[in-house]
């Protein structure tokens, strides 16, 4: 055999070959001596060519495995056998140093002058082994986790087969694997909702779509439950569809709360619809009674005013001081209940959205002047208006309502003074804005009631020993609304108040 050898290296391609290979190779004969072992074997066995030479290839194997992984060396070559090991098997191979690392084997054939001869590549896997070891593991890992979770998990192949319940599923439904596999996860639908169910989860397959829906599925105590059932699309590394992995919930809690909430929502809507509806029938016979008693009151009112200015005509005859005191509260008060039923007039108007802009050139100047003329006769003893005006006089705007706004503000500016103090009116018209700025040495605003006064009927707490409705600012509030401008105050009390007013008007041509 040392002959045979020695023709094997005196072929120099074969010696090239043999020399550079980065696997193990090693030649032994029809009885499993070794005859050779290239310098990659001799580096992952640690042996050189002289110290293996005619030994056994058993010297390679760890003792205690050699009866499992080797069939007898001798039927190594006789045999032709490609792999030694039965497949699957973990195959380990010793070093010189006694230490042993996993191994592949392969044997290839060779015939020399009729004797066979065996070529045995080996490769250390010591990597892929720790790498298989550790993917195995994380698959353990893996499936201990998604087991325990406290969700169901599903998992189904291309061809819409469930390959993988976890065991929250199986808990749930109270069946085996085995039974819920394949379609068998299907019978454990609610009837009502197999079709529905069925529809989502064929046409999200059919569009490699994610989806998400609620069904009934069978409870291991036999009640159907409502779960939230979710899936969406797998791919492998190389983007082929392989199925798909979903999660379902026991939402069935939620479900019933869900229902009887939205029950209990539609009692109580019902209950403030009708509620609703009684207020408006309440607002609506307000309204009727306010404006059929404005108008009641208005005609009384009108005749007592009319036999007041007689009744003042022949006084002024008689010369009678005493009547004529008397005649002038009596127009004084006709005067005040006409101006309070206007502005129930007004505010009811307003609420039915019936008021309407009516925009007319005027002279803005004069119409301030007029305003303060009409205030004179409210003032207090020392009381004086100062105004001043600063811009365009001949604008287009609602003039009517402009009144009201600056009126209502100048006479609660004179109400809440006190004698031989200043109100001051400023305003200043240009660019399409009118800015107004009514301020008062009043008694002020308390702080805590500055966010309700322009609500109806609301009077703040200082302002009991002050005649009043609490309506003029809110309808003030409504018209500068309507006009499409803005209201703000600041007030201290005891000091006074400041109302401004912006409103925007258009240039009279």
């Amino acid at each position: 055999m040392g002959e045979k050898t020695i023709i094997i290296k005196g072929d120099t391609g074969f010696q090239m070959l043999f020399n550079c290979a980065t696997v193990g190779i090693l030649v032994i004969d029809a009885v499993g001596s070794i005859n050779l072992l290239n310098p990659c074997a001799e580096s992952l066995f640690g042996y050189n060519n002289a110290e293996l030479s005619g030994r056994p290839i058993e010297l390679l194997i760890p003792e205690n495995l050699r009866s499992n992984y080797f069939q007898s060396s001798k039927n190594y070559v006789s045999r032709h056998i490609d792999n030694p090991t039965d497949p699957g098997a973990e195959i380990y191979a010793r070093k010189k140093n006694g230490e042993f690392f996993p191994v592949d084997i392969s044997l290839s054939h060779y015939e020399l002058d009729g004797e066979w001869l065996a070529f045995v590549f080996v490769n250390d896997i010591t990597d892929q082994v720790k790498t298989r070891k550790f993917v195995t593991e994380r698959e353990v890992w893996l499936r201990n986790m998604v087991d325990n979770l406290p969700v169901m998990v599903w998992v189904t192949d291309p061809e819409r087969r469930c390959t993988y319940l976890n065991n929250t599923w199986l808990s749930f439904t109270g069946n085996k694997l085995e039974q819920e596999l394949g379609d068998g996860w299907i019978d454990g639908i609610f009837p009502d909702d197999l079709d529905y169910c069925l529809s989502v989860f064929n046409t999200a397959y059919s569009k490699m779509s994610s989806f998400s829906m609620e069904y009934r599925l069978r409870h291991h105590d036999g009640e159907y439950r409502w779960i939230n059932g979710t899936g969406r699309p797998t791919y492998s590394s190389d983007n082929v569809f392989t199925g798909y992995i979903g999660s379902c919930t026991d939402v069935h809690q939620h479900r019933s709360m869900t229902d009887v909430l939205e029950k209990l929502v539609t009692i109580r809507t019902n209950e403030l619809s009708v509620a609703l509806q009684n207020e408006k029938e309440m607002n609506d016979l307000k309204t009727r009674f306010v404006s059929m008693a404005s108008h009641e009151f208005r005609t009384p009112l009108s005749i007592v005013l009319s036999s007041t200015l007689l009744i003042e005509q022949y006084a002024g005859k008689w010369g009678d001081e005493k009547v004529a005191r008397h005649i002038s509260k009596i127009k004084s008060s006709v005067s005040n209940l006409t101006d309070v039923l206007s502005d129930f007039l007004s505010l009811d108007k307003l609420g039915q959205n019936k008021v309407e802009l009516e925009p007319a050139k005027f002279n803005l100047k004069e119409l301030m002047n007029q305003i303060i003329e009409d205030a004179q006769p409210l003032r207090k003893k020392g009381q004086q208006i100062v105004f001043n005006y600063d811009g365009v006089e001949s604008i287009v705007l609602d003039n009517k309502k402009l009144r009201y706004i600056i009126a209502n503000l100048i006479s609660n500016a004179i109400k809440y003074s006190e004698e031989n103090t200043q109100i001051l009116l400023q305003s200043e018209v240009r660019n399409g804005l009118c800015h107004f700025k009514v301020q008062d040495q009043g008694v002020g605003i308390p702080e805590d009631d500055h966010i309700f006064m322009f609500t109806e009927f609301f009077r703040a707490k200082n302002a009991s020993n002050f005649q009043g409705t609490g309506l003029g600012l809110t309808i003030v509030k409504r018209y500068v609304d309507l006009i499409g401008g803005s209201i703000h105050f600041t007030s201290k009390l005891g000091e006074g108040t400041c109302f401004n007013v912006q409103l925007p008007y258009q240039e009279a041509l």
